[in-house]
């Protein structure tokens, strides 16, 4: 008998001890089944033996030493081996056992883990699980029937149409993610069917438009007149969040930023000697270079008296920085008579830039949106904070328009030609010149 290969006793095993390397020992009693020692000497049951028509052993888990006695270990070995006999891979069965008893909770946990999310967009996925399926937290997710979710669906669907869709969004990517987590040993998946599904076939969803709301072009005459003077007073008051708000907000105004990225705009990302800015931790992915034009500059200057922190609109609060406006927002709604969101001037900017004519390509990138990878043109289309510098200054132009502001922001005629020479190529202005000179 080898030194490896024995009748398993207690006695025996207790003896083994672990050495530098997995030891595998082999019981004589009982062909198939052994017990794998490692360096810790964690002692484990395997039963190993190979399917038939197949040339690689199978390794199929038992338990541990001592845990397991080599009476109960001979037992679940015997089964084991059976199964494997009739072509079943017991390893299959675990699978099975195991996705049958996930969880929601224990789905959701895996999916989060598995995914380099935003803090704002975990938190975001946490408040779904937590406004509209906490009572399923710990039922099966096999449990889930497409009953149980329409039933739901139109529950939710009571209290807000774009919530309930929203909440079913994310239970059906849960059950993608399943589908995709938990296979056979022979890649087939165990949750072979989508039961959100359900909402397609009878046509449920409620796909809630999106919205469209804007400053018209009236209104932003008394919109940035009321940011302008709550700004002033609060600036006289020493109100310095107030101030800060108010000018995160113009700067909204004249850029169409999204709220975050701009809110986490840090001043070693802000270079006035050259006139840019740059955003790094963006909706996309993507980083994003812009140029300052003549009113972010008064504000950056602004921000530079009143500097608190490395962000731009610093807040002396551990965050240092601005986190919800939402109180001073209302309050300037109610001021300049308006009903406007973050998201209405990022939709103001857009809308007034299409006006003017600013190209797709061109909007896209001063909104930072994603472009197709199907668009071969977009790949190639390379816009640098200089090449933006022309058509952000036209918005800004035509914004300033709106609100009524004449100052030497852009209506003056020195700035009208400089804007208009801005536009001109290398060789039109050489042409110019000469023209000039002549």
């Amino acid at each position: 008998m080898s030194a490896t290969k024995f009748r398993f006793t207690e006695q025996a095993l207790l003896k083994l001890s672990g050495s530098d390397k997995r030891t595998r020992y082999y019981d004589s009693q009982m062909p198939g089944l052994i017990i794998d020692v490692l360096p810790s000497n964690k002692k484990t049951f395997r039963v190993y033996k190979k399917l038939p028509g197949t040339q690689k052993p199978l390794a199929v888990t038992i338990g541990s030493f001592p845990s397991v006695t080599v009476e109960q270990a001979r037992k679940q070995a015997r089964k084991a081996m059976a199964d494997i006999a009739e072509g079943m891979n017991p390893n299959d069965s675990k699978r099975h056992f195991r996705a049958a008893s996930v969880t929601l909770q224990a789905v959701y946990k895996e999916y989060t883990h598995s995914r380099e999310l935003k803090p704002i967009t975990l938190r975001g996925y946490d408040q779904v699980m937590d406004c509209y399926f906490d009572d399923w937290a710990k039922k099966r997710l096999a449990d889930l029937t497409e009953n149980r979710i329409y039933r739901r669906h139109c529950e939710l669907t009571k209290r807000s149409p774009a919530q309930a869709d929203l909440a079913m969004r994310m239970l059906r990517a849960l059950f993608n993610f399943a589908r995709a987590e938990y296979k056979s040993s022979d890649g087939r998946t165990l949750f072979p069917y989508n039961p959100v599904a359900v909402l397609s076939e009878k046509r449920c969803w409620n796909n809630v438009a999106r919205k469209q709301t804007r400053l018209r072009p009236s209104q932003l005459k008394p919109f940035l007149k009321v940011v302008n003077e709550m700004r002033n007073e609060a600036i006289v008051h020493r109100q310095d969040f107030t101030a800060t708000v108010c000018d995160f907000v113009e700067f909204m105004t004249y850029t169409g930023l999204r709220k975050t990225e701009l809110l986490e705009l840090e001043w070693k990302n802000v270079f006035l000697d050259d006139q840019l800015f740059c955003l790094d931790d963006t909706k996309n992915g993507h980083g994003l270079e812009l140029p300052i034009t003549k009113p972010l500059e008064e504000i950056f200057k602004r921000r530079t008296e009143y500097r608190v922190s490395g962000f731009v609109f610093g807040a002396e609060n551990h965050h240092g920085r601005v986190m919800e406006p939402k109180k001073i927002i209302k309050q300037m709604n109610e001021l300049a008579d308006v009903s406007f969101t973050l998201h209405d001037l990022r939709r103001t900017f857009c809308s007034v830039a299409e006006t003017i004519g600013v190209g797709t390509y061109t909007l896209k990138r001063l909104l930072n949106h994603k472009t197709s990878r199907s668009d071969v043109t977009a790949g190639y289309t390379v816009l640098t904070a200089e090449e933006l510098r022309e058509p952000a200054n036209r918005v800004c132009k035509r914004l300033l328009e709106y609100a009524g502001i004449e100052t030497g922001v852009g209506d003056s005629s020195i700035e009208q030609l400089k804007l208009q020479l801005s536009s001109l190529s290398k060789e039109q202005r050489l042409q110019l010149m000469s023209a000039m000179m002549g």
